[in-house]
């Protein structure tokens, strides 16, 4: 448990980071008690209106769920879409779900650093009635936070980690295979049952497909492609990407700069009803916008990527 509370203390400053990042406060996040709970008796002690972002560590092969008091409703909604909401519904479990995935996104960083494989599920936004069905472990690490910053008074948040050596283990029921009786294809008779005709079956072998082989489409009647040459498409040309909280976005105004994952020079992406097709670089045709093409995606880069 020293080692587990030793690394929470550790990530408090980063933990602090992330949610100045997303809610625009400076907060001080404040680690104020660790201990080891059950199950049972710890799920009765959690609150009912309270949050839970619970993931599946599979790596590891434990819980980590993120609990934050029913404060965090109005605090989050509030600052991240100007609204305030307090109870569970479409609105705040999907700002949940962007700050879960803003929040595990952050965390990747710092463990890869550090070395600590993972590979989590996902994170799930649960109201406390949901939540016991989806614990794996018969004890837990409970460790409680404070944070100061986002409201008038303190608000409260913890984690739960559940113990690797304390997982709880489902046995599957083992199905006893159950032999006719003798004599029970002499009372079928008996009873005027016809025997059933035996069917017999075998495999049919396909011939394989060459891997190499081009990916041609020819119609019975010799015809090839020409019967889609006048289909029409949808060409754009991608100059970048970027991933942005809410609260980041409201505070875009004239003038502002966003700047996009692609560096100064590197070939933009030309895609065809949104699949990228092809790389190129921007070029100037008469006062008018080109794309040169550089690279093209080859059929079975394409197969590859759809797999």
């Amino acid at each position: 448990m020293e080692n587990y509370k030793d690394q929470i203390t550790r990530y408090l400053p980063k933990i602090e980071e992330f949610l100045t990042s997303v809610l625009l406060e400076e907060t001080n996040v404040t680690l104020t008690d660790t201990g080891m709970i059950d199950t049972e008796s710890g799920y009765q002690a959690l609150g009912n209106e309270d949050i839970y972002l619970v993931a599946y560590d599979t790596v590891s092969e434990q819980d980590i769920i993120a609990i934050l008091d029913k404060e965090w409703f109005g605090l989050l909604s509030s600052i991240m879409l100007g609204i305030e909401e307090k109870t569970f519904n479409d609105k705040t479990i999907d700002l949940l779900n962007k700050f879960s995935k803003e929040l595990r996104n952050t965390f990747k960083e710092v463990l890869v650093e550090d070395g600590i494989e993972f590979d989590l599920e996902g994170i799930k936004p649960m109201e406390h009635s949901q939540l016991f069905e989806q614990l794996h472990h018969t004890e837990y690490l409970h460790a409680k936070l404070e944070v100061e910053g986002l409201a008038d008074e303190n608000v409260h948040a913890g984690i739960l980690i559940g113990n690797p050596e304390a997982k709880i283990v489902v046995e599957e029921p083992v199905e006893e295979s159950v032999e006719p009786e003798d004599g029970f294809k002499e009372l079928k008779e008996e009873a005027g049952f016809e025997q059933e005709e035996e069917i017999s079956g075998s495999y049919i072998e396909f011939e394989d497909f060459d891997d190499d082989a081009p990916l041609d489409i020819i119609g019975e009647d010799g015809k090839s492609m020409d019967m889609l040459r006048d289909v029409e498409m949808e060409v754009s040309v991608e100059l970048g990407r970027i991933e942005l909280p809410l609260g980041r976005v409201l505070q875009l105004a004239k003038g502002s700069v966003i700047e996009l994952d692609k560096l100064a020079g590197e070939p933009v992406d030309i895609m065809v009803n949104g699949q990228k097709i092809a790389q190129g670089e921007v070029v100037v045709i008469d006062e008018h916008f080109g794309v040169r093409i550089s690279n093209l995606i080859t059929t079975r880069q394409h197969l590859v990527k759809m797999n």
